[in-house]
């Protein structure tokens, strides 16, 4: 009886075993799959620098200045006059300021004249 007991314990310590062992290389696959993305989101940070880099580069004013100067004819480029962006008219009117907008109200000297006590006069 003894020996079937040990014989069961012996077959449960090779399946502790073998699930340990799959257990710790799946682990390992998955550490080695988290080092190869990090490595990947690195590469993807340092192309994304150098085309930003790149961009501000291309965007310079003098660059785009000469582009602009050089195929102005292809594209129909002219300076834009101030006549071409807009007329007085189409200004919006003059916002009152505050104190325009309560020019009827008293002011704080007629305030305090209004509100001093007056004298009642008893018999």
């Amino acid at each position: 009886m003894s020996r079937l007991i040990n014989t069961v314990l012996f077959l449960f310590v090779l399946l502790g075993a073998f699930w340990l062992y799959q257990v710790k290389h799946e682990a390992k696959e998955e550490e080695s799959r988290i080092v190869k993305l990090e490595q990947q989101i690195e590469d993807e940070k340092e192309a994304l620098l150098l085309l930003k880099a790149e961009w501000s580069y291309l965007n310079r004013p003098e660059r785009v200045q000469q582009l602009s100067e050089r195929f102005a004819d292809q594209l129909g480029l002219s300076e834009v006059q101030p006549y071409q962006i807009g007329t007085v008219a189409d200004l919006p009117e003059r916002v009152q300021e505050p104190s325009e907008v309560g020019a009827d109200k008293p002011t704080i000297d007629e305030f305090l004249k209004q509100a001093q006590p007056t004298a009642v006069i008893v018999e």
